[in-house]
């Protein structure tokens, strides 16, 4: 079973460097951004998202926790209410590389699924980068379907 847990400042230090650095890599990768500009980018963006870091209001940073194994990720979403519904988006689950592949995705996203719930939350949304294909076919499993697909063609 895994429950999700509230970071501490100190957690969230950690987290917030691990996801600027996955969040320059993905978009560096997909050819969004300049290295060059990348770093400041993603923690500009960051910033602006979570101005007061885990004391933002509507921001949930927690740690994804397992009864056994101990803390195995990390997971960052929001809740907001649009005409009387609420509706909650991931920014960032994130499975430790030495729990991938052992099933604690699918029970994250279930642990957090049972939260909003209690929450009265109606639907959650998240981005997924194309060619993570591991984490595209968990959030297809999970019951994710697509809401708007952008696509490329790289002329080089």
């Amino acid at each position: 079973m895994i429950s999700l847990v509230q970071m501490t400042e100190k957690q969230y230090e950690k987290f917030f460097e691990e996801a600027i650095r996955e969040y320059v890599e993905e978009n560096v990768n997909e050819g969004r951004w300049l290295q060059s500009e990348s770093i400041e980018r993603a923690a500009k963006e960051t910033n602006e998202l979570l101005p007061n870091g885990i004391y933002t209001n509507g921001h949930f940073l927690c740690s994804l926790h397992h009864e056994e194994a101990g803390v195995i990720g990390a997971i960052w979403y929001a809740v907001k209410e649009t005409n009387g519904e609420k509706s909650a988006f991931i920014y960032i689950i994130q499975i430790y590389s030495e729990f991938q592949g052992k099933g604690y995705g699918t029970h994250a996203l279930m642990a957090l699924e049972t939260d909003l719930a209690s929450m009265n939350v109606s639907s959650i949304g998240l981005h997924v980068f194309g060619h993570n294909k591991r984490a595209y076919q968990l959030y297809a499993k999970m019951g994710y379907i697509p809401t708007s697909i952008k696509m490329v063609k790289r002329l080089d």
